[in-house]
């Protein structure tokens, strides 16, 4: 995994340097890994030694991020019980009922059902004054006239 810019044995990085093992499934990920947690060890007093961490007590975030990274760049053990089935759909652990799915899509910005139509309620003859045409106003040719 030399870069080009340093041939075989000139690498400053220690993934260069390293067998990459077997079980890797992520390479990029496994070197990068091994490059920060390299960069990154505890001093004699358990202070991390990198100068960005400025003597951080025991494994700096970066450390322990390097660790995890490395851990999940490998393939999971083969050893770990096969996963449960799936359950199927529609069954709740508890005894709430669980809804059926939507014939169709109902989005933002369509109703669910259409809105009633909005309706004015008709003016009684009773509640208009005597001299009022519904409340109309009157027609262009009788204004003009």
């Amino acid at each position: 995994m030399a870069h080009p810019a340093h041939p075989k044995g000139h690498s400053r990085r220690p993934s260069d340097r390293t067998a990459v093992p077997d079980d890797v499934t992520d390479r990029l990920l496994w070197a990068l890994a091994v490059d920060v947690a390299a960069a990154h060890q505890l001093g004699p007093g358990g202070a991390c030694t990198n100068l960005q961490c400025r003597g951080q007590d025991g494994p700096c975030w970066a450390l322990r991020t390097a660790l995890r990274a490395e851990q999940q760049a490998r393939s999971a053990p083969t050893t770990l019980a096969p996963a449960p089935p799936p359950r199927p759909a529609g069954v709740a652990r508890g005894r709430a009922p669980v809804p059926a799915a939507p014939r169709r899509f109902t989005g933002w910005f369509t109703p669910a059902c259409p809105p009633a139509p909005l309706t004015r309620p008709a003016p009684t003859p009773a509640a208009l004054p005597p001299g009022s045409r519904l409340h109309r106003r009157p027609p262009v040719a009788a204004l003009a006239a």
